[in-house]
């Protein structure tokens, strides 16, 4: 297993600085945030720089690009997701020119009158001629679960329709929290289709979630954490801590050292009792993932 933390974590860095910090803090990997045609809320972005000097700084730090991520989603709508496509393409061909083998996409908004099987099809149908660019060029597509298919048994439908070597998922265990599924349902459920997560930790309540540190929260991210080793996985783990979203989040010099040290624990421990999973059924919708 090797952790990672996205650039949106720390916003003000550039590539250099962000590739310094990761060796400092001892993290393995980066993964790095893509604005294309939208709002740039980072100073490290790929899209204004030259991918081969970007390689090179993280090369040259001994630090990986993990995943280049972006805030593409299925929208059922024939003309935006032919533009979807084409930008998907782009990151594709970015990651490759980084020496990255995954990029992220969230899943789909099931939208009024459809039923979540025709959603996951038409989405299948749509990433398959993707998957197979993403193949060409050494890239794994991983399918995030931030809209409709936050729980492990509709992502399992989505993928299996897709059924592409080249597409799989991103487990992110804070929006499977939200619904109230634990880590002892998703990774068992999912298991090798999980090729990507991302971990973050609030207190979850009626009102929605607020942020904190890891383990200090209601998201079971040890037992994320644990289960994944269970099942023998030895992808990356990343931390995301969304300060480009939320300016007032304390800084990433506080946060990112600290998150790292508690994955590394809790990579030497066992799993918990199911009661000491989080419990956050009746939590409300309040914190929304930045687009």
């Amino acid at each position: 297993m090797k952790f990672a933390f996205s650039t949106i974590s720390c916003p003000k860095w550039d590539f250099e600085t962000v590739a310094a910090r990761a060796k400092e803090y001892g993290y393995q990997g980066v993964e790095i945030r893509g604005f294309l045609n939208e709002s740039i809320l980072t100073a490290a972005n790929i899209f204004l720089s030259e991918p081969g000097k970007v390689r090179d700084v993280f090369e040259r730090a001994g630090v990986e690009v993990a995943c280049l991520s972006s805030s593409i989603a299925f929208a059922g709508n024939k003309r935006k997701d032919r533009e979807s496509a084409a930008e998907l393409m782009q990151f594709i061909d970015t990651a490759e020119a980084v020496g990255c083998g995954l990029v992220k996409v969230f899943d789909t908004q099931v939208r009024a009158g459809h039923s979540r099987e025709s959603a996951a099809g038409a989405m299948g149908d749509w990433l398959l001629p993707l998957g197979d660019y993403a193949a060409e060029r050494g890239v794994v597509i991983v399918v995030e679960n931030a809209l409709s298919f936050r729980t492990a048994k509709e992502m399992w439908i989505m993928l299996e329709r897709v059924n592409h070597p080249m597409i799989a998922a991103c487990w992110d265990v804070f929006n499977a929290a939200m619904l109230g599924e634990r880590p002892s349902v998703s990774v068992p459920v999912l298991n090798s289709r999980i090729q990507y997560t991302q971990v973050k930790d609030a207190k979850l309540g009626a009102l929605g979630a607020t942020y904190c540190k890891l383990g200090e929260g209601d998201v079971p991210v040890k037992n994320f954490v644990i289960r994944l080793r269970g099942i023998g996985y030895e992808g990356w783990v990343t931390v995301e801590w969304e300060k480009a979203w939320l300016p007032g989040l304390a800084e990433p010099e506080e946060v990112l050292p600290d998150a790292l040290k508690k994955l590394q624990e809790w990579m030497k421990e066992g799993v918990e009792e199911e009661e000491g999973d989080a419990e956050p059924a009746a939590a409300g919708h309040g914190a929304k993932k930045g687009h």
